[in-house]
């Protein structure tokens, strides 16, 4: 999560989802996932649900999870697209969007 954060910053394109991306990036942990630093995210959640030792703490990785792929991503890949094409596209098929 971090080193896609700090990848972010060295080709100076906005984290914030809501953002207009100025830079596709594809390389780094880009290579493995389209989406590393929601993996990332689910997998922290995932870890406090897991030390917490409550299956009740294991529904905010799920509800996240959920909410990312019918709301958030699908939302980012239509911006990337429309801004990158087919260079976009192209990534897109060779990348997965979690692993």
């Amino acid at each position: 999560m971090i080193w896609a954060w700090k990848l972010f910053q060295e080709k100076k394109t906005p984290i914030r989802p809501t953002d207009e991306p100025s830079t596709l990036v594809a390389d780094g942990p880009f290579r493995f996932s389209r989406n590393p630093m929601y993996l990332g995210i689910i997998l922290m959640l995932t870890g406090v649900a897991v030390w917490v030792g409550s299956l009740p703490m294991f529904l905010a990785p799920i509800a996240f999870f959920i909410v990312l792929s019918i709301v958030f991503i699908p939302h980012e890949e239509k911006t990337l697209e429309r801004i990158f094409g087919d260079a976009y596209r192209d990534y897109k098929s060779k990348v997965r969007r979690w692993l």
